[in-house]
Parts: structure tokens; sequence; C-alpha cells
């Protein structure tokens, strides 16, 4: 997720010996019968499928069969048949999307849409280790540099076309393309894909990049040297294959109408009511596996307790519980039953725009982080969902720092004390911040809540701006904010997706204006090779540059409560999900009910 989580939803990491995130939270019950809480194994984790080491075979495992495997952990239920219209209705996104655009998308919501539409050379079992998708299986070479994909057979898009190599070629290049100002180039880039870096940064061209079809069902890709962790890179939703017909033709307005968001994947578009909701239908041309679900609803409410409302009143089909109604639920003895609760591989932090004075003086940034009391925000504003969080790197991934950033911890003296050693002994010197946040309910009460300690704990006052979701992401992604709440989920359980394609100086996913060259080669080292050990240590180094510096300040790593209707079978959520069950959408069905 992944993508960044940026206000909008109210919400993805361990060291590789310890345990992964636990199926459910803290005074959790057992997921009900009809849901499986995937929990990823550390091994997993640490060692991803496909890894850049010398091989000779191609992984051949059916791509269709990865959402089976996934979901066929037994339960305590009798295996049902569907029965009943196969429809279901969740709040997905919770707000209208900014951009539905694969190669031009960054934010979870957008990919809980791209994701059902269009399908990647892999995609991620329930283990969070890559699997086939659009291609068949791949090979590695011998030294590590080349990687060959092979595309299922017969593939076709949704109005018929055939999905051939090109495709792929495509829209590899054009994520590349500075001209496209993509958020996620720099995954690529980074990753040392062949002539990648300098065509991003202007200097080179499209053709010396080392992406090739071989034939119409080959594809080849060749990086500078062996990246442990490219097998993750090729199964994120910016980089499905793309049609350059429709582009050319359509302009930017191709991914705002069904008619021309043609895509792979298992579901494909049929209609966009803007600001209330996106309907998905099966594609008839799907290689795979046919979905259950013969429409699909995804909602766009910003107010979680008129979610929740919904799903007591039999409209919504699953849905995240508000911090407010957790312990009701708990308490329930109907609701206690269909609830879920889990940690995902998020975290949660206040965003400062590290060029603006005073944020650009790392004291000033360390003492907003020391004013704010992350246990009571759990306790208070979370009803005990979640942990408190001081670094980036989560719970349930390799790289994950248990000890780190005790000194951003709470302590509010030692904010006081920071504010004024910074130049505000007298805080009403300090300037007037605006705090940007998308409106939700969830967003509302934490933006509140960091407003009061900021004002207590330091005697600083900050305006909370709230804005409608589309509004939000766009400012953000022009850095337009003094303060944001936001954070990051993972798009792929390893520690490079936290580190420079992040907050490197140069990554397009860094919106903080933070830029740190000692950072940049830390964490450079851990990108190379791949051997997980010394990668790891090279991540240690980085991870604590960065809770030095704090261009963020992290506050919590996401706990979810999710309700879900007891015809709702054989749903899967993984903690990378976009929204609970999305991963494996095409393998629910409903029972009569």
């Amino acid at each position: 997720m992944r993508a960044s989580v940026l206000s909008i939803l109210a919400c993805v990491a361990l060291a590789a010996s310890a345990c992964g995130p636990s199926g459910q939270a803290p005074g959790g019950g057992a997921a009900p019968g009809n849901v499986t809480v995937a929990t990823p194994p550390p091994a997993a984790a640490a060692t991803p499928a496909g890894a850049a080491t010398p091989a000779t075979g191609a992984t051949t495992k059916p791509a269709a069969t990865a959402a089976a495997t996934a979901a066929a952990k037994p339960t305590t239920q009798a295996a049902a048949q569907p029965s009943g219209p196969q429809e279901i209705s969740v709040n997905a996104l919770q707000g209208e999307p900014d951009n539905l655009d694969p190669n031009r998308s960054s934010f979870s919501t957008e990919g809980a849409v791209i994701r059902q539409v269009f399908e990647p050379l892999l995609t991620f079992d329930k283990d969070l280790k890559p699997v086939p998708a659009a291609a068949s299986g791949y090979d590695v070479s011998q030294d590590g540099k080349t990687y060959t994909f092979h595309l299922k057979q017969g593939a076709k898009w949704s109005d018929g076309q055939p999905v051939t190599a090109k495709d792929f070629v495509y829209s590899y290049k054009r994520i590349l393309d500075p001209n496209i100002a993509a958020e996620y180039a720099s995954f690529f880039a980074d990753a040392g894909i062949v002539g990648a870096a300098d065509y991003n940064g202007g200097k080179g061209s499209a053709d010396n990049v080392g992406i090739k079809a071989v034939d119409d069902n080959t594809l080849e890709i060749q990086v500078e040297s062996p990246v442990g962790y490219f097998p993750n890179l090729v199964a994120l939703w910016v980089v499905p294959p793309l049609r350059e017909d429709i582009i050319q033709k359509a302009g930017d307005a191709w991914a705002q109408d069904p008619s021309t968001y043609i895509g792979n994947g298992p579901f494909k578009m049929s209609e966009w009511v803007h600001q209330d909701h996106i309907t998905l239908v099966p594609n008839p041309n799907y290689s795979g596996t046919a979905p259950k679900l013969q429409k699909v609803t995804f909602l766009m409410v910003t107010n979680g307790e008129a979610d929740y409302a919904a799903y007591r009143n039999n409209e919504r089909d699953w849905t995240l519980v508000p911090d407010a109604d957790v312990q009701a639920v708990r308490g329930d003895s109907e609701l206690s039953k269909q609830s879920v609760e889990y940690t995902e591989l998020t975290t949660f932090w206040l965003i400062m725009n590290n060029a603006k004075k005073p944020l650009d003086n790392p004291s000033v940034r360390k003492a907003l982080s020391k004013a704010i009391d992350r246990s009571a925000m759990i306790r208070d504003v979370g009803a005990g969902v979640g942990k408190p969080a001081t670094s980036m790197i989560p719970p349930g991934m390799p790289g994950y720092q248990a000890d780190l950033g005790k000194d951003i911890d709470f302590d509010a003296n030692g904010a006081k004390q920071l504010l004024s050693d910074a130049g505000f002994s007298d805080p009403s010197q300090f300037p007037q911040m605006h705090f940007r946040f998308a409106t939700t309910s969830a967003n509302q009460a934490r933006a509140e809540f960091i407003q009061a300690q900021l004002k207590q704990n330091l005697g600083i006052n900050i305006v909370l701006d709230s804005m409608e979701s589309k509004a939000y992401q766009a400012a953000f992604k022009d850095k337009d904010f003094d303060l944001a709440f936001g954070g990051w989920g993972a798009d792929y359980p390893d520690p490079q997706d936290w580190m420079a394609s992040l907050f490197g100086c140069k990554a397009s996913n860094n919106k903080f204006n933070y830029c740190n060259q000692q950072f940049d080669q830390a964490s450079a080292k851990g990108d190379t090779g791949t051997d997980l050990n010394q990668r790891l240590q090279a991540y240690a180094e980085a991870q604590k540059i960065l809770v030095q510096d704090l261009p963020v300040a992290p506050l919590f790593y996401r706990g979810r409560m999710v309700l879900v209707k007891p015809w709702v079978q054989n749903m899967v959520i993984t903690p990378k999900d976009e929204y609970p069950g999305l991963s494996f959408l095409p393998a629910i069905s409903v029972m009569q009910h």
C-alpha cells in the first residue's frame, strides 16, 4: 500500500528474527469463520519469493491459483456455496479519488480501484510473496541482471484486444517519463533498471531503457546489478500494462471515463458517479479465474459514523469500525461475532514541510514530536487499537527497530526546552501554522487531538484545515501545506519500501522537502545486493538518521477493527490491504440473506 495512506483512511513492520504482525489486535476475539486474517510468516517477509539470486528455472505457479491458495485456510464453517445476488457494497474509497491513472497514482484509495481493473506481471499471495499474475512465470539470469517474464497465453483486455508485451513496455517507460512526473518513478529508477535513472532525470532517452518486448508474450527487463527486492516492484499496481492507443487519443481523460478505462484485471469499471461511488463488474475477457461477485460498489462516504450506521442497517457488507464505537462493538453479543481486529503494515505520522520556517529546524520538528502523547492518542482517540510509533518501519517488517526513537517520544518538558533552544522561549512568537487533512470523522478527531497537545504542551496554536479528499491529495502532491496528517503503508515486505524511495533527496514520493546525503548513501547500501542481513544493517543506519532528522514525526502503527456480515464468504484480509478484503476480492462470494 502500499502507497500513501495520507489522511484518507482512519489508519504497513519487526526484525527478521521477530514474529510477524498479529492476526488480531489486543482485546480482539477470533475472526469469524467466513474471514481469514493472513499473518505472513517472518521468513516469508524476510525472503521475498523470486529474489534476484542466480536462477535458471521459471516460476511456474499459475496466477489463477493465487487467490484460491490465499483463501484455502480451513475455517470453522463448512464450505458454503454462493447463492442469491453476488453483489457487495463497501465504503472502500472514503472520498473522491484524485487520479486513477495507474502510472500517476500514489494513494491507497486510488490503488483500491486500480488493482481490481488492472493486473501487473506479478501479485502478492496471502503471505505477501510475489507470485504470477499477468505473467505465467519468469526467469532470472545466472548473474541476476536479466528478468524474462512470460505472459499468459491468450490474455485480453476488457474490450477483447490482446494483451502484449509491448503494452508493458509502454507502461514502464511511461512511468519513467519525466513529463508524467509519476510519484512512483523513483522506485524503478532507484532499482537500477538500465537507463531508467537517466531517462527519468531528463538526461537520457526512452530508447535506452533496458525494457523490451522479445515477442508478443515475452518481456525482458535488465538491471545494472542484482536487486533482491525486484520481484516486489513488478507486483505494484502502478505498472500494469496500459493501452497506448487509448491514452494517446483520450489524453488525461482516459482514466476518468469507464468507456476508456480499459484494463486486463478481474473487474472493469461500469460507472463512476463522482463524489458518490464507483461500480465494478466482472471483466468477461479476464484470463484468470472469473470473480464470483457480479457487482461491486465502492462508496465515497467521508463520515465513518454514517458508514457504520449503514452497516448496522444492512446497507454495507463490511465496514471499518469508527474509533468511538470499538468498545461498544466488543461488548455487543452480536456485533462482536462479526468483528475482526488486526494490525496493519502502516505507520502514521505528523507530516512537516521541511522547507517552511521554522519547520526547517530539526529541533522544532523534534519539539513538536515530543509534545504529542502517543499512548493517550491511541487510548483516547483510537479506543486502544494500534501501537505507539517512534520509528518509520512498523512491526511485522524486516528492519523494524523496537528501541529506536525513544528520544522523540512524549516528553512535555523536553519539548518546551527544545522549542526554547530553537529561539521560541516565548511560544506566542511561534508563527501560525495550518494543519491540512482530508475530511473524515477519524481524521478530524486525530487533528483536534494533535492541535490540543501542541497548545497544552508547547503553547502554540495551529489552524485546522479540513479538505475534501481529492483537493487534499492534490495539495499534498504539490507540497502545499505546513503540517499534515498521513502516513505510509507497505507496498511490499521489504524495508527498501520505507527508505530512499520515500525520503531520498530525489524521491518522487518525498513530499516533505527533506534531503540528507548521508541518509541517501546509507539507504543506497541497503538497496544493492541480495544478502538480507547486510541490507538490514544499512537500513538500520539509514533509519537512525531519519529519526535524528525527523522529516516526519511517527505517531502510531495502525490497528483495524472490521465488521463483516456473515453472508460474506471467503474473505481474506492481509496486513497490506488498501481496504480490508480487497487483495482477494475476486474470491469473495455472497450467501442468500
